[in-house]
């Protein structure tokens, strides 16, 4: 029997979603959105949640019509072949060891308000940390993630509570009153994808499909939930900070609101707080990737040597990981690919494979509704990339041509 037990309903559904879609990055966001954009940043959390509805609609279609555990690049797989698969792996992969990093480097700026260390060489230390949990004990780091998720919800509960009684009393924010999108639109390009990171995860549902008792009816229902829930806790995070003054501090923000409103214990209590959750999180997200580096060397998408395990650990794939989040914790250090950035082009990664899971859909049904949606679907993920910068999109465009030339390699070796 290969079939995947069937036990998700809407309730446990939406749970687990959350669980996979609010992350470590909401940590940082609304600070980093708030320093870029000032008192628009909430029209831009606005109109992420507006352009993250017909995506949502897509995995939604995607997960109840061909049902997979391989998710977006599989999907893209089935219609375009080797090629989509493999494009589909890179971009995911290339999301990923930007925007772990990017987790990493959060933490270590919670970290550096209570130790007085660079928060870069304290975020390496937190991934170097989380590699060697995967060495010791990589069944506990790869069981740690659904608890961590769970606490992790816990933990922005309270400071949506603490942080809301914080600024009650203060001067109202402007923002809601001020014109939206009052910013020229390379910034506001930019400071979408930032914000983008925090609204990926529902792909997952992809991956879930199979696991669900009645997908047709359930998963919609469970992801259309799920992102509302988010959603009110993303605007609030980013309205409490807005409303908070905030003057500096912008990448650890509620150790600055939480120490201004309740005094330093408060503070020091969220930064223990955030770096442990920050960790967990690595431990877990280093054990996940690096499975994913071992499956696809083992399918000769990354070199062979990466498939080699030790003790029945991926050991190659796990140091390949660190490697890689090292490295863009170094360029993050010396200011070439900045915490923003980070997650700008990490969002940006996901926001291109969203588009090609909604091309996939468009080609491969003949339904007028679905190609009506997934249409949709792509003409919102066109518009927003169209006012990238072009220099910008390098990245992801590379990752494309890299995954087309290894399937001509493979192809001409056969």
């Amino acid at each position: 029997m290969s079939d995947l037990r069937k036990t998700l309903g809407v309730t446990r559904g939406t749970a687990l979603m959350l669980n996979i879609v609010m992350g470590a990055g909401l940590l940082t966001l609304p600070g980093l959105a708030l320093r870029q954009a000032g008192e628009q940043a909430i029209w831009i959390w606005l109109g992420c949640a507006l352009a993250a509805a017909p995506l949502l609609a897509v995995f939604a279609m995607i997960g109840r019509r061909f049902p997979d555990a391989g998710g977006i690049p599989a999907f893209a797989g089935n219609q375009f072949g080797r090629t989509g698969y493999t494009a589909g792996t890179f971009l995911f992969l290339g999301a990923v060891t930007l925007g772990l990093p990017a987790v990493a480097i959060t933490g270590g700026y919670y970290a550096a308000t209570i130790i007085n260390l660079s928060p870069y060489v304290l975020g390496a230390g937190l991934v170097m940390l989380a590699t060697l949990v995967n060495f010791l004990s990589a069944e506990l780091a790869g069981r740690v993630n659904s608890v961590i998720a769970s606490a992790l919800i816990f933990v922005l509960v309270v400071i949506v509570v603490l942080g809301g009684y914080a600024v009650a009393g203060g001067v109202p924010s402007p923002t809601l009153q001020s014109t939206p999108l009052n910013i020229d639109t390379e910034t506001c390009a930019a400071v979408f994808m930032m914000i983008f990171f925090a609204f990926t995860g529902w792909e997952v549902a992809a991956h879930l499909s199979e696991e669900f008792r009645n997908p047709q009816r359930d998963l919609p229902l469970a992801m259309a939930l799920s992102f509302l829930i988010a959603l009110c806790f993303y605007l609030a995070l980013a309205q409490i900070v807005a409303m908070s003054g905030l003057s500096a501090s912008y990448e650890a923000p509620f150790v600055a609101i939480l120490s201004a409103s309740y005094g330093s214990w408060a503070g020091v209590a969220m930064a223990v707080t955030a770096t442990v959750m920050i960790f967990a999180n690595l431990s877990a997200a280093i054990w996940a990737v690096s499975r994913m580096v071992f499956s696809c060397a083992r399918q000769g998408l990354l070199p062979s040597t990466l498939a080699i395990t030790s003790a029945g650990t991926p050991a190659r794939a796990v140091m390949a990981v660190l490697v890689a989040m090292l490295a863009a914790i170094g360029l993050a250090s010396q200011g070439i690919l900045p915490l923003d950035t980070l997650l700008e082009y990490a969002g940006q990664n996901f926001l291109v494979l969203y588009g090609i899971g909604a091309v996939a859909l468009f080609v491969a049904s003949d339904q007028k509704r679905i190609k009506a949606v997934s249409g949709i679907a792509i003409l919102v993920v066109l518009t927003i990339l169209a006012m990238r910068d072009a220099w910008a999109m390098l990245y992801p465009v590379a990752l494309v041509l890299a995954a087309y030339a290894l399937d001509r390699a493979v192809k001409s070796r056969v």
